[in-house]
């Protein structure tokens, strides 16, 4: 009797025993839960070089640079550009503060014939290239960037008179001021693309001055402006150009 009942408590506790510790041997047997990292937030920060292109449009007005009076109505002009673009950028937080260039052939340009007494004379008013360097201030969430931008320009320009007599032609640079705004978004770690638009303000020119032949008008005031919308592909650097300057 003794002897069962001491086999039978035995067994008793062998049982208790092994519900106790079940649970404990299935939690170290679970699987663990599979923890998934947020994805990283995009980096502005760095430098980079990239190609745009879009289309221009504006106005230019031709005057006497002696009397003021107008030569010509207004000529509206259009054209396309494209050309290179680089720059570096600080990033903060979300905020973001960069430095931009670009360099961009186009082919802006736009006529009229001139007012009595010279209305048998044409001009033509060729935008062929244009240069940019601008600050941008930004912001940035996700994968995408808002950003406005302003600087300083400089464009090419032609001036041409076409007569019965012949043609002549006239070039200079135009310094200015452009200012605008833009939307960029990350197509991956290095690539990004943008839609952007620009306006550009030129500062007058004198033209024909003096004038290469009496036969034909000259003496000429050149005011232009632009509008420019474009969009382009970044590519960012695997190296930054302020690296240098943090290094000890």
């Amino acid at each position: 009797m003794k002897k069962s009942l001491c086999a039978s408590t035995a067994a008793l506790a062998l049982v208790l025993a092994s519900a106790m510790l079940a649970p404990a041997c299935a939690a170290d047997l679970s699987i663990a839960p599979i923890y998934k990292a947020p994805p990283a937030a995009a980096s502005w920060a760095g430098s980079y070089v990239g190609i745009a292109g879009g289309g221009a449009w504006g106005s230019a007005l031709l005057r006497n640079n002696t009397t003021g009076a107008d030569q010509a109505p207004r000529l509206n002009s259009s054209g396309g550009i494209i050309g290179l673009t680089s720059g570096f950028n600080l990033q903060n937080g979300n905020w973001l503060l960069g430095l931009e260039g670009d360099i961009s052939a186009a082919n802006k340009k736009g006529s009229a014939f001139e007012f009595p007494p010279n209305a048998a004379f044409s001009n033509e008013v060729k935008e062929q290239w244009l240069s940019t360097f601008r600050g941008r201030v930004g912001y940035a969430r996700d994968n995408w960037l808002v950003y406005a931008t302003a600087g300083g320009a400089l464009a090419n320009v032609a001036n041409i008179i076409v007569a019965p007599v012949g043609t002549i032609s006239d070039q200079q640079w135009h310094w200015g001021w452009t200012a605008g705004g833009g939307v960029e978004v990350k197509l991956s770690q290095d690539w990004s693309a943008k839609v952007e638009y620009l306006y550009v303000g030129l500062q007058d020119k004198s033209y024909f001055t003096p004038t290469p032949s009496p036969a034909f008008p000259g003496n000429q005031r050149l005011h232009l402006d632009d509008h420019i919308v474009r969009v382009g592909v970044n590519y960012k650097l695997p190296w930054n150009i302020l690296d240098s300057f943090f290094k000890h």
